[in-house]
């Protein structure tokens, strides 16, 4: 930017200049459009090798020859393709998951339509840092390896995922955007519940005791805790005193609870904001015969996550005495979590291991069954120091005071998960045990998908089930029409039927607004349900119109019909019936079909996709005005062609524009560079194929070369600019043998002044750039005259 001197010194300005390099564009990019067994029909892929198609369309043929032609154009030269897939009225495999509470709450999609999403299957847990705020999902296709046997591929693992809208990690904007497996999206009903924080250890207070009893059960479990910290919302961890106390009393146990649950409330409440208060109460089990019931302290929010931390004092800290917090052993339950899947398998539910599994006495529990096996856990009782029979499950073994250390639950889960592990094997039963938090739960290892489990617990005759407290789901829960447990069948993948013009036109607004360069269009070949070939006589004239806007250039392959150079060249079903309805100057044919070998047989392909990359060869060795065609342009990966032709047949085809394939002894090679407006009858100045590739070239590189002249000021200093551009780029050109001449001036020219631009124009604000060029055309006759020399005469 200019300059404005203050000072005495030396200034430096940078000068803007006039040269604007025009970078010429690729040459061989090609499109593919064709059915594939698997992959987007939304958008297309990029593909820079084989690989990469084959993983995102695969190599499966029953559908059509996309797979077959795209190996072709790498293995001939290609280096860089574009793969649209297209089908008529596929269908996307659905299942809708649903949470604890048999709600529908989350559809995973298939972002392949078709049979491929049936083979996708889903698992849920809850083993993230917050198990009972998060979720995991497991993703993963079903397939066969070598011996038939079933295995995992396309495994993808979504960790610690959110139904919280504003959660970084919200499961259906994280899966949906980076699954290449499913799309997911709520179902049903989804608002936020009550998100809390539960204590861990649970209180025996009498139900009947006067005040003083009641006092001395909650003084005795805090000990000497006075202080706890905690967030509500996200919000900023805060320290709360909950010392001084006064001595609660009630007209009952029910009064003495609510008396006790108010006080921490208020005395919580006073160090938050208005807008983010808790609520406090008990959570209480029924009462025992021995006078006693257990009660858990909850602190929760409407809406909101509530987290506790310990006190930031250690001396006063409460959290670990109570087990407030997750890290203490407390349960702490999101707001959100209500609209989570359902873990897949089996789960004990969290809020039962606490009230239901704590109360129960230490040799209640010994034994685990599943589908009717058992496996033995042993007796609780042996870690403990109470007596046998009489010991509560939630008192920890390793502590001798009074009331235990209270951490019970997961010490007694803790046990049940190893020495499930250790006989499950034994006892014949295809699971392992986790502990999620306070939540035990069994995987199945082995089985069938969509099988729900039965379980039940005991210590034989005189044992306690505890199978109510039980989520009992399937193994996977399966994408399509089937399945069982916590997910609503959705519709099951299909296919399709081979695609309709409606279909290739919809197909070519999407690589309209998401391709934006390729130079080939391939049409592959497409086989109906029973393998037969579909037809694509109506098609070539919309693909080349469609080439023409994006300046590409359309292979056209042989009808099926065609079996010697009569019916090719019949007004009715030869080339001239292709031509009907074709932008001529942008397609070229070539005929015949080749041959691969495909697992030892052989299978007759189109030959556009191997064209694609022997234009992509020659142009990366030659240049794009060089035709594709000679001894040069042998092809590669294939055996074979599927006709023959002699030169007195070659002759007839080549005049009416059908360049054909021959077999050689230095190979099988393409023998013609003639658009399908290059028929001899027709005089075109496109007649030929790297003549119309050329002009193609330089018609997209100045296109994209030009934008920085959109409105500069249309005046002579512009038009010099432009001049020396698109001169600079054109002489290049010149100098790598791109056009006829000897010298620039016979070679090229560039016009950009008063002449090509009137005052009219640029009132209209246009610019008019005039560039000329003197294409090389192939030689295609080479013509060698013999003659034999008279006897030299003698002076």
């Amino acid at each position: 930017m200019p300059v404005t001197p203050t000072y005495p010194g030396v200034y430096i300005e940078e000068a803007p200049s006039a040269v604007r390099t025009i970078a010429g564009v690729g040459t061989s990019i090609a499109l593919f459009v064709g059915r594939a067994a698997q992959g987007s029909l939304e958008k297309p892929t990029l593909c820079l090798s084989y690989a990469d198609f084959a993983r995102a369309y695969s190599e499966d043929t029953r559908y059509g020859e996309l797979a077959q032609s795209v190996r072709l154009f790498f293995e001939n030269g290609g280096s860089q393709c574009w793969v649209l897939r297209i089908a008529h009225n596929a269908q996307a495999a659905v299942t809708t998951l649903k949470s604890e509470a048999d709600s529908d709450v989350l559809k995973l999609t298939a972002k392949s339509p078709g049979l491929i999403g049936n083979t996708i299957r889903a698992a849920v847990t809850y083993s993230g840092p917050r198990p009972e705020a998060t979720f995991n999902l497991e993703l993963f296709r079903w397939d066969k390896d070598s011996t038939g046997a079933l295995v995992r591929r396309d495994v993808e693992l979504w960790t610690n995922l959110s139904m919280d809208p504003n959660s970084r990690r919200y499961a259906p904007t994280l899966v949906t955007q980076s699954s290449k497996l499913v799309k997911a999206e709520l179902a049903g009903a989804h608002a936020a519940g009550v998100g809390y924080s539960q204590s861990g250890r649970p209180l025996d207070f009498p139900s009947a005791a006067d005040d003083a009893a009641f006092n001395q059960v909650w003084n005795d479990a805090r000990g000497a805790g006075t202080d706890l910290r905690i967030s509500v919302d996200g919000g900023e961890l805060v320290n709360v005193e909950l010392g001084g106390i006064p001595a609660i009393t009630g007209a009952d146990f029910g009064a003495r609870q609510n008396n006790l649950a108010t006080e921490i409330e208020q005395r919580i409440n006073a160090k938050l904001s208005p807008t983010k208060t808790v609520k406090v109460s008990f959570v209480t089990g029924p009462e025992r015969a021995t006078g006693s019931v257990t009660s858990l302290l909850r602190i929760e929010s409407t809406g909101a996550d509530v987290i506790i931390q310990p006190a930031a004092d250690p001396a006063k800290d409460l959290t670990a005495a109570l087990m407030l917090g997750e890290p203490q052993g407390g349960l702490e339950v999101g707001a959100w979590a209500a609209t989570r899947p359902a873990p897949t398998g089996i789960s004990y539910k969290a809020l039962s291991a606490l009230t239901t599994f704590a109360g129960e006495t230490q040799g209640a529990i010994s034994k685990i069954t599943i589908d009717g096996k058992d496996v033995d856990i042993g007796s609780l009782v042996t870690v403990v120091t109470t007596p046998a029979g009489t010991g509560r499950i939630f008192v920890d073994g390793s502590s001798s005071s009074k009331n235990g250390n209270s951490d019970g639950v997961r010490e007694k889960l803790g046990l049940i998960v190893s020495r499930f592990n250790a006989n499950a094997a034994a006892a014949g039963v295809p699971y392992r045990a986790e502990l999620w938090g306070l939540r035990l739960a069994f995987i199945a290892a082995d089985g069938s998908d969509n099988v729900v489990p039965k379980i039940s617990t005991g210590a034989g005759a005189g044992g306690t089930n505890l199978a109510t407290s039980f989520n009992k789901n399937v193994r996977y829960a399966s994408l399509g029409a089937g399945g069982l447990g916590s997910q609503t069948p959705g519709q099951a993948g299909d296919d399709g039927d081979p695609p309709q013009d409606t279909d290739y036109q919809a197909a070519y607004l999407i690589a309209d607004k998401e391709i934006d360069l390729f130079n080939l269009l391939i049409l592959a070949a497409n086989k109906d349900k029973d393998g037969a070939p579909v037809a694509r006589t109506g098609l070539w004239g919309p693909a080349s119109v469609f080439a023409a806007k994006r300046r590409a250039l359309l292979l056209v392959d042989p009808t099926d019909t065609w079996t010697n150079t009569v019916p090719a060249t019949d007004k009715n079903v030869g080339v001239d019936a292709i031509r009907i309805g074709l932008v001529k100057a942008n397609a070229a044919l070539f005929y015949p079909s080749v041959v691969v070998s495909e697992g030892g047989l052989n299978a007759t392909v189109s030959p556009s996709g191997a064209i694609a990359g022997l234009m992509a060869r020659i142009d990366s060795s030659r240049g794009v005005w060089k035709a594709p065609a000679g001894m040069e342009a042998d092809l590669r990966g294939v055996v074979g062609l599927s006709q023959r032709f002699s030169d007195g047949e070659n002759g007839v085809l080549n005049p009416r524009a059908v360049n054909t394939l021959r077999v050689f002894p230095f190979g099988i090679v393409n023998w013609g560079a003639r658009t399908l407006d290059g028929d001899d009858a027709f005089g075109s100045e496109w007649k030929y194929v790297p003549v119309r590739r050329l002009a193609l070239y330089l018609e997209e590189s100045l296109y994209r070369g030009m934008q920085w002249a959109v409105f500069e000021p249309n005046d002579e200093p512009l038009w010099a600019q432009i001049r020396l551009n698109v001169g600079a780029f054109m002489q290049s050109l010149f100098r790598q043998g791109a056009f006829q001449g000897r010298s620039p001036r016979e070679a090229y020219f560039v016009k950009c002044d008063r002449d090509t631009t009137t005052q009219d124009d640029i009132n209209r604000g246009i610019v008019n750039v005039i560039v000329g060029f003197a294409p090389l055309k192939p030689a295609e006759f080479v013509i060698i005259k013999i003659q034999q020399m008279a006897g030299q005469l003698t002076a």
